[in-house]
């Protein structure tokens, strides 16, 4: 079973490994997913589950290094669609 990190997303959007006790970037934290860990993300001051965005940020900002962004007819039925759409996809 992989351990779960938790970390704390503050407003000036900077992010905090509560298990070592240090600020981390997104890199450091796709690092330590790649390694079989899972993370979870709150909100410092609301206390609200971030982690779906957090893992989304990770993934766009690798996509958009490799200039690899998903095509814009699709984002387009995304936005159009919203959750009704990724749901149907995911099912």
């Amino acid at each position: 079973m992989s351990d779960v990190i938790v970390l704390k997303k503050y407003a000036n959007r900077r992010l905090y490994d509560t298990e070592k006790s240090v600020y981390v970037t997104l890199d450091q934290v796709a690092e330590r997913i790649r390694e079989g860990n899972r993370i979870r993300a709150v909100d410092a001051k609301t206390g609200e589950d971030v982690t779906d965005f957090i893992l989304t940020q990770i993934v766009l900002e690798k996509a958009r290094q490799k200039n690899a962004l998903l095509p814009a007819p699709l984002l387009h039925m995304i936005i159009r669609y919203g959750d009704n759409l990724l749901g149907e996809f995911f099912d």
